[in-house]
């Protein structure tokens, strides 16, 4: 038994498919997080908040990941531009701001650099496409998993940053949903519902079967965080993978 397991593990391990999913999620994945820094070096957003020899590292910490995101999307030395796109996200998240999207980014972007792909047409093996899907489907798990505590099933977490946005900074969001969200026990539903939904992604991904409910149920999820909790490009990203990296029929292999 443990020979014949072996045995189809080994030939997992070399079975190659037509790597178009893995080369417009890693085109589009860049280009998403490059905008991300983009944005963000020209208008000051993490570096506003550091001083003196520490915002000046940064910033060279930022344009040299900007440069080596432009080379992946231009693909030249593709795998070794995401190797260090990897390194310097990582040293972002070590020295300036330890951002669990940045070591989401970190381990999407290793598993990226393992692939070698000139084009959409070029054969790739199917392991990495697999482990990708796994790194999201253990994301929505972990994530699930920590919100199972008092202060998010509550409904207190939501209710406070619901409170925030729509008091605080004015968000327009309709009357029916600030009464709702401004509810203790509306809110504390919302809180559970989402720790269910994310659960259930998490199932989903593993599986790799019914893509347009798992894309329907991953974009719902991520709209609901961006709007009520103001999480963008970690959910962005999630979506592209979802969208890019599941089978789209029973014939793509797994």
């Amino acid at each position: 038994m443990l020979s014949n397991a072996a045995e189809r593990f080994r030939a997992w391990c070399i079975q190659s498919e037509t790597g178009g999913a893995l080369w417009r999620f890693r085109f589009a994945f860049t280009a998403l997080w490059l905008t991300y820094d983009l944005a963000d070096l020209i208008f000051h957003g993490t570096a506003s908040i550091l001083f003196g020899s520490d915002a000046h590292g940064l910033f060279t910490l930022q344009l040299l990941l900007i440069g080596a995101q432009f080379l992946v999307l231009a693909n030249m030395g593709a795998r070794l531009a995401c190797f260090l796109c990897f390194t310097l996200r990582l040293a972002e998240a070590k020295f300036f701001f330890g951002l669990n999207d940045f070591y989401y980014y970190c381990a999407m972007m290793l598993l990226l650099s393992s692939v070698s792909l000139e084009g959409p047409g070029q054969p790739a093996k199917v392991w990495p496409r697999s482990a990708l899907l796994a790194q999201m489907a253990w994301m929505y798990f972990a994530t699930a998993l920590l919100k199972l505590n008092p202060d998010w099933l509550s409904g207190g977490h939501l209710f406070v940053r619901q409170a925030y946005l729509a008091g605080g900074q004015g968000w327009p969001y309709p009357g029916f949903y600030t009464a709702c969200c401004l509810n203790l026990g509306a809110a504390s539903a919302l809180a559970k519902l989402g720790v269910l939904a994310e659960f259930t992604m998490a199932i989903l991904l593993t599986m790799k079967r019914w893509p347009r409910l798992t894309l329907a149920l991953g974009f719902s999820i991520h709209l609901f965080a961006a709007l009520a909790l103001n999480v963008w490009f970690f959910g962005a990203s999630m979506v592209l993978g979802t969208y890019f990296l599941l089978p789209r029929s029973s014939t793509e292999p797994t």
